[in-house]
């Protein structure tokens, strides 16, 4: 994550509609990719197996615990660095990794957005920092995995705020 502030910004309602509709690219990214993509190695490039065990432990390891911190929750239980065996796994693990997340943010208002956070050794962050960029990760990965496969990218749209 950088230091600066993200350039998209917008209410609570227009983050989580973001986070949410990153979440499903990634999902429908899932579904274009085959068990050919998911243990392909390549030079360079991770195969679907990497780039979605990379998406889970992000979520696990990094967002849920900045989000939790800057709400004050209690921090997540600590979970095991994800592994799959096949599509199928990885996408149920996206899942939950996902409705973890998605229960950190229940009760999140329009004035936690601006609450710092960090974890150790790191700079602190705003929440909406933290949202932003957890969004963004998501359409990364969703587009990397449809790399795999051969899918151009999908153009995602940007909400435009009055």
């Amino acid at each position: 994550m950088s230091d600066e502030a993200p350039t998209a910004t917008g209410d609570l309602e227009d983050i989580l509609d973001r986070l949410r509709e990153a979440h499903e690219a990634l999902l429908a990214a899932i579904d274009t990719a085959t068990p050919d993509d998911f243990l392909r190695e390549t030079d360079g490039e991770d195969n679907a197996k990497r780039i979605l065990q990379r998406a889970v432990d992000e979520v696990n390891h990094y967002y849920g615990r900045l989000v939790a911190q800057a709400v004050s929750l209690p921090q997540p239980p600590y979970l095991e660095d994800a592994d799959f065996e096949t599509l199928d796994e990885a996408s149920a693990a996206i899942q939950e990794a996902h409705g973890r997340f998605a229960k950190l943010l229940h009760n999140v208002s329009e004035d936690d957005l601006e609450k710092k956070t960090s974890l150790e050794n790191t700079a602190q962050y705003t929440l909406r920092q933290v949202l932003e960029t957890s969004a963004a990760h998501y359409r990364l990965r969703a587009d990397q995995i449809r790399n795999l496969s051969g899918e151009p990218p999908k153009k995602t749209r940007r909400r435009r705020t009055p």
